[in-house]
């Protein structure tokens, strides 16, 4: 189950996040290793994707194109990126699984997002391009 939600997710550290999948999947068929110890990876590993919902993290990665590009990601609400030149910003649409475009009024709070998420600057409200609530929590 945490392998097919971390292919449904937002997909930030997706390399990252698929190689703990790859060591959880190798350490359960592996007949040396402990029940307790399975047990002890399951947790961290869910740990870890339960820490990406509450925390706020910048890093530098390519797009799929092969453009390097910084990403902000805000818990799992919010998935952006900024060309290294600013000139560029793009926001995921989970909805349709693809990059939409920004104009250039998010070039500066997603400035300062990074900005605040590498602990350069103290944390403040930033304008985010958000997916509206949906009813019922399907959002």
């Amino acid at each position: 189950s945490l392998e097919a939600f971390v292919a449904l997710d937002v997909p930030f550290l997706a390399s990252e996040r698929a190689e703990r999948v790859a060591r959880l999947r190798t350490i359960m068929n592996q007949a040396d290793v402990t029940n307790a110890e399975k047990y002890r990876a399951i947790m961290e590993a869910y740990q870890i994707e339960n820490d990406y919902g509450r925390t706020i993290e910048a890093y530098r990665g390519s797009t799929d194109d092969g453009r390097e590009v910084d990403f902000l990601r805000v818990g799992r609400i919010a998935l952006v990126y900024q060309t290294l030149d600013g000139r560029e910003s793009a926001v995921w649409d989970q909805q349709s699984r693809k990059w939409v475009e920004l104009d250039s009024s998010y070039r500066n709070p997603i400035k300062q997002g990074l900005r605040i998420a590498r602990k350069q600057t103290a944390p403040d409200m930033i304008r985010l391009p958000l997916p509206a609530a949906q009813p019922g929590g399907q959002g």
